[in-house]
């Protein structure tokens, strides 16, 4: 049984985010085979606050920019 986890920031978008567990799941269902309804898909919201890359808050209004710091 697969199970995919999404993990990303909050979004008020709901329909992306149908449409994405659905390409996940026939994607998932198409190379391995597995019945559709053996497939789970879930999206984990965290929170911008509670997410860093390269040490910078996602909040932080310059993330884009230093988060992908290269020195």
């Amino acid at each position: 049984m697969p199970i995919v986890s999404v993990t990303t920031w909050p979004t008020d978008n709901d329909e992306q985010c149908r449409e994405l567990m659905e390409e996940l799941t026939a994607t998932v269902h198409r190379i391995t085979g597995a019945p559709l309804d053996k497939i789970t898909v879930y999206v984990r919201e965290v929170p911008r606050e509670r997410w860093s890359e390269g040490g910078v808050l996602g909040s932080n209004p310059e993330f884009a920019k230093l988060s992908r710091r290269t020195g």
